[in-house]
């Protein structure tokens, strides 16, 4: 069935939000706000319904020309390559307000745009099949090769092309580009002609299935160290926007401090230098300990063991977040938590058992890391 419609909105997933005849919400990719489009529909249940794009009718005015032609051929790498920049920081701005609407006397900050709009990407994952090297076309798993990417930084194209061009083998391929310009990759299989690319396109090192050749530990910046199959986040701007903001939230200690989901030490860094006594957990501790003490094991395991006194708490939890921390975390009595999230559903909901157990939300901070994306990172602050 096709339906012509009126995009309203921007949802959290990327998809333009519009209502059908009968008031019902209807998802459809790759349209902006103001666009008319006819849609056919794909899923509907007594609630919402989605769709695929079949025309643009009249285009709205937050609609540009996408700066890529692979996002033409139906790339799914970006979601919204097709909107203008302040209408994708509006809707994100509104997607950080709405979710977190409940949280009483909460303070949602401006959104921060530290990124450049393109080529902001320091670290990718690309699949790898059929001889190509690409992104998966959007709503599907066939692969779009791609010989460039306008997200990543100019030095991590390169590698892409060489990398492309080497015939890696198939499955998943990672790139990660350190401050000083060296270049680490994986493989999630063995590669007989990796070794040849060491060297190359400032290529240090790869990860290749159990394979290592050169020095795929590189530096990604000053502290922070880690391989292509590691976490790291994906703009160094916006990734200095984040540890600023999460630092000026969390306060100058001295003062003990546990900071939970620490990673590599992404975070754990500016901890350490505003002159707390930290103590990081993750699953495992990195490589290369920043000035903390480290405890390897799940949150909800690490908070249950730890008896404090501890004056601040601060959690970078993946997309899932924290819920089977949260009551430990009550238990530690912090007088101060700072929460980073990318996710405002999970924020919203763990901030929600935070302030039940007595806890304020006073201040939550939207910031941009990805732009093109529907992406958006968010730093709330909350007190005892």
């Amino acid at each position: 069935m096709v339906v012509e419609l009126e995009i309203a909105s921007l949802a959290a997933g990327g998809d333009g939000v519009a209502r059908d005849a009968s008031g019902r919400v209807t998802f459809v990719p790759r349209t902006a706000p103001g666009d008319r489009v006819r849609a056919r529909i794909v899923q509907q249940t007594k609630s919402f319904a989605r769709a695929e794009l079949v025309e643009i009718v009249t285009p709205g005015a937050s609609r540009v020309e996408p700066a890529c032609a692979h996002f033409t051929a139906g790339c799914g790498g970006c979601q919204w390559l097709h909107v203008s920049r302040a209408e994708q920081l509006a809707a994100k701005q509104a997607i950080v307000a709405g979710a977190l609407r409940k949280l009483d006397g909460l303070a949602v900050h401006p959104i921060a745009d530290p990124a450049p709009a393109l080529g902001w990407r320091r670290r990718a994952r690309f699949h790898v099949g059929g001889g190509a090297v690409g992104l998966f076309q959007l709503a599907t798993h066939r692969i779009v090769p791609l010989d460039h990417c306008p997200q990543l930084e100019p030095a991590l194209d390169a590698v892409l092309a060489l990398v492309g061009s080497a015939t890696p083998p198939a499955g998943e391929l990672a790139l990660l580009l350190g401050h000083h310009g060296d270049v680490a990759v994986g493989t999630s299989r063995p590669w007989g002609g990796a070794a040849r690319l060491v060297g190359k396109a400032a290529i240090r090192g790869l990860i290749c299935g159990p394979d290592r050749h050169g020095d795929p530990v590189i530096e990604v910046e000053p502290g922070l160290w880690g391989s292509p199959w590691d976490f790291a986040q994906a703009s160094l701007a916006g990734n200095r926007a984040l540890i600023a903001q999460a630092r000026e939230a969390t306060g100058p200690g001295p003062g003990t401090l546990l900071e939970l989901y620490a990673g590599a030490g992404n975070l754990t860094r500016g901890l350490v230098e505003d002159g707390w006594q930290v103590t990081a957990s993750d699953l495992v501790a990195p490589a290369r300990p920043v000035g903390a003490t480290y405890l390897a094991g799940p949150a909800e395991d690490i908070v249950a063991q730890l008896t404090g006194p501890f004056d601040a708490v601060v959690l970078d939890p993946p997309r899932t977040g924290a819920a089977e921390a949260i009551d430990g975390i009550v238990r530690l009595a912090p007088r101060v938590i700072t929460y980073v999230s990318c996710d405002p559903a999970t924020l919203a909901r763990d901030a929600a058992r935070l302030v039940a157990a007595g806890y304020r939300a006073t201040d939550a901070w939207p910031i941009d890391l990805m732009p093109q994306t529907s992406h958006v990172e968010v730093v709330v602050r909350l007190v005892r």
